[in-house]
């Protein structure tokens, strides 16, 4: 990861120094040809072109300075578009007389390339004098005030982060309007050359940025303190484990109590209520029942997200898993964890939260008929709470048929965790701990 930034900072600081480069020998473009009446010069020192065309009348600048300055001017024309041009300059003071005047006709206009902006020009007249604070004129003009030509002025070179966004708007113009050439030699200049490497550099650190963002979230969202207790046997023997759990007093606790799981035992036996339930009323939660059926996902959020624990009862897992698809309870359960919500299992609400529910029915043996996958549940995938399965109400007999449905031992170690009516699973962000009586069942 660090290898990756310093060569990424490594290459922003080299696109750096060639863009520098690559404008410290250029003026700061002023395209002025489709403009009328008279231009401003700011900053007179400050090396400028102005790109224009005389179309009949002479074309006057003005520039107006509060301190002494060096003025600076020379004529140039577009050799491929006004080979023949030929232009002078007049300078006026403020009170309109000349002082100084330069003459196209009677130099020799040289070829001159100018590799910044890759283009040919004819370079005419030119001079420097340090003239006073005051008001200036500059006329150019030529024999029929025709054609294209190039006024620069100044000798320093300064390229701030506007001007430096105005050239990327103007070359292309120039060469499509002035030059009348493809805007594609834009890219060979140094400015296009250094605008591909500045845009691929930033597409690097995008790139860079979106990956670590990526990292963080993922980071964050493994590191989250999810709490789930897993039992086998319910609140009865993990009584003292679960209030230790809390951090109020009983009276403050508010429980969702699902019981979908056993309804068909409640549909068998009206009077049934189970042992849990009955715990937490005695230790002075304040409970509320809640059947997940026929509720959406919404409904189910809008219930859940007022309870401190989610207690998801025993019975049918095959049922339990049916109608938590239903109503998207995975979804609602994962961001409640995130929330500091505590989710608690007991049987068929702790082999849901597993990767899969295979372990449900005792690896469907047939033993208990309350655990018959009456409705018909072809997918077995869980909740994935936890990346292991779970088998609950451990007896030892019960290690025959664990072996004959997991007889890789490597896969059963790493897939399954086993749990006796006395133990139970914790998890508390990334640690899993086995807790209650007696050792682990390793087989």
């Amino acid at each position: 990861m660090n290898k990756i930034i310093f060569s990424t900072l490594v290459f922003l600081v080299f696109t750096g120094c060639f863009f520098a480069s690559s404008v410290a020998y250029a003026h700061q473009p002023q395209i002025i040809y489709y403009k009328t009446g008279d231009i401003q010069i700011n900053n007179p020192e400050i090396s400028q072109a102005f790109y224009d065309e005389l179309k009949g009348t002479p074309r006057d600048y003005y520039i107006n300075s509060d301190k002494d300055f060096e003025l600076y001017i020379n004529l140039l024309v577009p050799d491929p578009e006004n080979i023949k041009g030929r232009y002078s300059a007049d300078v006026f003071d403020s009170l309109g007389q000349k002082i100084y005047s330069v003459d196209g006709s009677s130099v020799e206009w040289q070829e001159f390339y100018e590799p910044f902006g890759r283009d040919y020009y004819l370079k005419g007249p030119e001079f420097t004098k340090n003239v006073l604070a005051g008001k200036y004129k500059i006329q150019v003009y030529s024999a029929d005030n025709q054609g294209k030509y190039v006024l620069a002025v100044g000798q320093k070179e300064s390229f701030g982060v506007k001007s430096i966004f105005n050239v990327y708007w103007q070359l292309p113009l120039l060469k499509i309007a002035f030059f009348k050439t493809s805007v594609l030699e834009f890219f060979l200049t140094p400015f296009g050359i250094g605008a591909v490497i500045l845009f691929g550099s930033i597409l690097i650190l995008l790139a860079i940025i979106y990956f670590l963002v990526g990292f963080i979230k993922k980071t964050v969202k493994h590191n989250q303190a999810k709490t789930l207790l897993l039992t086998s046997g319910g609140m009865l023997p993990m009584q003292d484990e679960i209030i230790k759990l809390l951090q109020k007093p009983a009276y403050d606790i508010t429980v969702a109590f699902i019981t979908t799981a056993y309804k068909r035992k409640v549909e068998i036996d009206p009077y049934y209520i189970s042992p849990s339930l009955q715990i937490m009323r005695d230790i002075g939660f304040n409970v509320e029942e809640i059947d997940i059926e026929g509720k959406s996902d919404k409904q189910l959020m809008k219930i859940l997200e007022m309870k401190d624990i989610i207690y998801v009862a025993g019975g049918n897992a095959f049922y339990l898993l049916d109608k938590m698809r239903k109503c998207n309870f995975r979804k609602v359960i994962k961001k409640l964890l995130k929330w500091g919500k505590v989710y608690i299992g007991s049987s068929a609400g702790t082999i849901v939260a597993g990767k899969t529910i295979q372990t449900a029915n005792k690896f469907e043996t047939g033993i208990n008929k309350e655990d018959e996958n009456f409705v018909h549940l072809k997918n077995f995938k869980g909740l994935n709470l936890v990346p292991f399965d779970i088998f609950v109400h451990y007896l030892p007999e019960d290690a025959e048929i664990i072996k004959q449905k997991m007889p890789d031992p490597i896969k059963r170690a790493k897939n399954l965790r086993i749990l006796t009516d006395e133990q139970a699973i914790l998890v508390q962000g990334k640690e899993v701990d086995l807790i209650g009586e007696g050792d682990a069942v390793v087989l």
